[in-house]
């Protein structure tokens, strides 16, 4: 399994290497952020069997499939702290392109809504 600092540096060096204007822990800490909430919603794989269950880091342990239900959520968070950066340079007369932070807010409430719906899983028990 990958880990999400793993993740997240292939993100700023493959998938999204242009028009980015965050660095690699900004990346970092919104995938931080969204697998954290995820976290509230069900438990990440590599930590089920830990007791305690250690603190969410770049080292933790993330499987494909829980990566394919947090990466939406992960690129929105992306998507609003790179509008935010851009809407703050507005000053110094830096053109800004994309969409707006309060119209990336929207897409946020929305999934972050639907996660509870996706990360939800119960094992089937056969008697």
């Amino acid at each position: 399994m990958p880990t999400l600092a793993a993740l997240a540096a292939r993100f700023f060096a493959e998938e999204r290497p242009a028009g980015n204007l965050l660095d690699e822990e900004t990346i970092l800490a919104q995938a931080l952020a969204a697998v954290s909430l995820y976290a509230g919603y069900t438990e990440v794989s590599s930590l089920r069997d830990i007791d305690p269950a250690p603190a969410l880091s770049g080292a933790t342990d993330i499987s494909l499939s829980e990566w394919a239900l947090i990466r939406p959520l992960f690129l929105l968070y992306v998507e609003r702290e790179n509008a935010l950066y851009l809407e703050a340079s507005r000053g110094h007369g830096v053109d800004v392109f994309g969409r707006s932070s309060g119209e990336i807010a929207g897409d946020i409430l929305q999934t972050e809504a639907e996660l509870p719906h996706r990360a939800f899983c119960l094992p089937i028990t056969t008697v």
